[in-house]
């Protein structure tokens, strides 16, 4: 690698790899495999030299390309052999600290979600990305994107309402509150 490409390759690293690891990270639930889907996404970058139309176009392509990482390794015959997040017992999970939200509630039950709600509520929310952006980065209709926004604040919601479940205690809804 010459010089210049080296310098400008490590240019682009330092300029993505915060979000990309965050969005590692809500996606695979580790440190260790957040850093190893983005040292992934950084060697695909650098073998496949992806020429970009803009800086929006080349952020987009990195968010692509770490999401369909974490999409592949989950699922690897390795993967659903391992022990899953939702899986953790609570006296381990106290042990457990996630990067970049340090008492943040609502980022363990974003990251709680499917991959398919998760993804569009973590870069709506975090990292401030427009229902179009994710769209084109997700490569789903705007309308699906605001769907799965739709019904991940309400898995959020019903969770945090009624518990672990998220379900409605039995015999309470809106026909019992009428007497029904």
């Amino acid at each position: 690698m010459l010089r210049n490409e080296e310098k400008e390759a490590e240019e682009t690293f330092e300029k993505y790899k915060d979000i990309l690891y965050r969005i590692a990270f809500s996606n695979m639930k580790s440190k260790a495999d957040a850093e190893d889907v983005v040292q992934e996404a950084f060697c695909r970058y650098l073998k496949a030299k992806p020429a970009f139309e803009s800086q929006d176009h080349e952020k987009a392509w990195f968010i692509r390309v770490v999401i369909n990482i974490c999409y592949d390794i989950q699922k690897s015959a390795w993967f659903s052999k391992t022990v899953a997040f939702d899986e953790v017992t609570e006296y381990e999970m106290e042990h457990f600290k996630m990067p970049f939200a340090v008492e943040d509630e609502m980022l363990r039950y974003v990251m709680e979600l499917a991959a398919a709600y998760r993804n569009p509520l973590y870069l709506f929310y975090y990292e401030d990305y427009s229902i179009k952006e994710i769209a084109r980065i997700m490569e789903l209709g705007e309308g699906a994107v605001k769907t799965r926004l739709r019904r991940g604040r309400e898995m959020i919601k019903e969770r945090i309402l009624y518990g672990e479940e998220g379900k409605k205690p039995y015999g309470k809804g809106e026909n019992f509150e009428k007497g029904f």
